[in-house]
C-alpha cells in the first residue's frame, strides 16, 4: 500500500535519508568530541502533497497506522507521530515568513527501529529535507542536521548530540564520515578496500527515553562542571586529571569519553593508512570502555562481541547510544566467509547485515 493508495492522487515530493553504523566515538559527539559513523542502506523515504483540508494526515506504512493532526502540541504518550509535529513545528518556526500549509504525507521505513542506528534522525532529516524542496527555501545539508538535532532536543526532549543527524543529512553511502562535533567541520573518506563492516543484531530492544541515556549525559555534563571545562572533547588524555571528580562514577564516564575521543583519532589515522588491524583492536578497546567505564552494554551484547572476535574478526563493539542495539565488526574480506559461517552457527542470517 503507497502514497496513492492512501491519499488518491501521486505526491508532489519525494526525500529519503538512510540510517547509519557508527564505527568508533560514543557519546563523544554532545561532548564537544569526535565521531566516525557510516551511511547503511537501511532508509527513511517521505513522500508529501499539499492538503487543502486544513489538516495534516500522516500515514506510517512501518506502523500501518495513519494520524490525523491540526496542532503541533505533542502527545501525553509519546506517539510516533510526535516525531512528524516537532519537524513541522521547527521548520515552520525556522521559516517564519512561509504561510503555513498542510500536507498528506506517507513515511515508508526500512530502518529497524530501537537498535540504535539513528532511525529518529533518518525520519527527521527525511521529512525536513521534504519541507525544504516543496517550500524551495535552501537550507544547505549542515542546517538541516541542526534542525533536526532541535526535534530531538527541544521538541522530543531527548539529549542527544550532532552526530546522527549530520551523517544523515551530509554523509555518502559507503564513506566513512568523520566529524569534530564542536565546530561541525567533517570529512568523507573512503574504505580501504579490504576492509568489511558487519552488524549483528543484539535483539535487546532500546529507548532512549526509558533507558539511562539521559543520565550519561548528565553526568557527563557533571564531569564538564569539576574539571572546569566547557567541552570534555578538549580533554587531552595524559591532562585527565580524575582527581578533580568526586564521584567514582562520573570519573568512569569521563574516563571512557576522554578515552574515545583518542580512539577516534587514531582510528582516522588508521583508516588513511590502511592499517586494518590497529583499527580492529580500537574496536575492541573501545567496547570494553562502553562496557565497563560508560556501563552501556549488556551481557547479551558482551558475548556477541566475544564470538565474533573468535569467529575471527579482527574488531567488534557495540554500536550506537548503547544499552542494546546492533553490534558492528571489522572483517577482512578474504576472511569473511569462513566468520559468516561461524558467527551464523550462533545467531541466524536475518540477525546479521552486511554494511
Amino acid at each position: 500500500m503507497g502514497f496513492e493508495d492512501i491519499f488518491k492522487h501521486k505526491p508532489q515530493i519525494k526525500e529519503s535519508a538512510n540510517a547509519r553504523v557508527n564505527l568508533i566515538g560514543e557519546h563523544t559527539d554532545y561532548t564537544g568530541g569526535y565521531v566516525m559513523p557510516t551511511l547503511l542502506n537501511f532508509k527513511n523515504t517521505v513522500e508529501l502533497s499539499k492538503n487543502d483540508e486544513k489538516k495534516f494526515v500522516v500515514f506510517s506504512q512501518y506502523f500501518n497506522e495513519k494520524k490525523v493532526f491540526n496542532d503541533f502540541i505533542k502527545s501525553k504518550n509519546s506517539d510516533w507521530s510526535d516525531y512528524i509535529k516537532g519537524c513541522f513545528f521547527i521548520f515552520f518556526d525556522e521559516n517564519k515568513k512561509i504561510k503555513l500549509e498542510h500536507f498528506n504525507m506517507y513515511i515508508k521505513s526500512t530502518i529497524p527501529l530501537g537498535r540504535g542506528i539513528s532511525s529518529s534522525s533518518a525520519l527527521c532529516v527525511s521529512i525536513l529535507k521534504a519541507l525544504n524542496t516543496y517550500f524551495n527555501t535552501q537550507i544547505n545539508e549542515k542546517h538541516l542536521a541542526i534542525l533536526a538535532k532541535k526535534v530531538e532536543n527541544e521538541y522530543i526532549g531527548i539529549s542527544s548530540g550532532i552526530m546522527d543527524q549530520m551523517v544523515s543529512s551530509i554523509g555518502r553511502y559507503e564513506k566513512a564520515f568523520f566529524l569534530d562535533c564542536l565546530n561541525l567541520k567533517y570529512e568523507l573518506i573512503n574504505f580501504p578496500s579490504n576492509w568489511k563492516f558487519c552488524l549483528i543484531d543484539s535483539e535487546v530492544q532500546r529507548n532512549l527515553r526509558s533507558s539511562s541515556y539521559n543520565d550519561r549525559f548528565n553526568e557527563l555534563k557533571i564531569a564538564e562542571k569539576e574539571l572546569d571545562v566547557e567541552y570534555l572533547g578538549g580533554v587531552d588524555l595524559n591532562k585527565f586529571d580524575s582527581d578533580k571528580i568526586s564521584d567514582p562514577t562520573v570519573i568512569k564516564r569521563a574516563r571512557h569519553v576522554v578515552s574515545e575521543n583518542n580512539r577516534v583519532l587514531k582510528a582516522k589515522e588508521c583508516l588513511l593508512k590502511d592499517d586494518i588491524n590497529q583499527f580492529g583492536k580500537l574496536m575492541i578497546e573501545s567496547h570494553n570502555s562502553y562496557s565497563k567505564d560508560f556501563e552501556a552494554s549488556t551481557a547479551d551484547v558482551d558475548e556477541i562481541v566475544k564470538r565474533s572476535f573468535q569467529c575471527g574478526a579482527l574488531g567488534a563493539r557495540l554500536t550506537g547510544g548503547g544499552f542494546g542495539g546492533f553490534t558492528v565488526s571489522l572483517i577482512e574480506k578474504e576472511k569473511f566467509s569462513d566468520w559468516y559461517k561461524k558467527i551464523n552457527k550462533y545467531y541466524p542470517k536475518e540477525k546479521i547485515f552486511e554494511v
